[in-house]
């Protein structure tokens, strides 16, 4: 019997709490290490931009993603590519 997780809603114990930031990303920031400037990094996002000076950086502290070890991530990546497929 195969189990369907709601990877948009949150209905009992079948959600995939993971995918929300890949699904509706939220905005971070961090200090730029060589201006002192805001870094922009956006949840679903490794690198950023530094605002003032245009200087790259990698997160400070990386979420690890569900997408590397959960067993449904072939599912969850499915929804993914085509979100952004459609929001292009």
């Amino acid at each position: 019997m195969a189990v369907w997780m709601s990877f948009l809603k949150r209905p009992s114990g079948y959600f995939c709490p993971g995918l929300s930031d890949y699904v509706r990303p939220t905005l971070e920031f961090e200090e730029c290490d060589k201006c002192g400037g805001m870094v922009e990094f956006w949840s679903d996002e490794v690198e950023g931009v530094c605002m003032d000076c245009g200087a790259k950086h990698r997160k400070k502290e990386e979420t690890p993603s569900c997408l590397e070890y959960c067993e449904y991530a072939g599912v969850c990546k499915g929804i993914i590519m085509s979100r952004r497929r459609a929001s292009r």
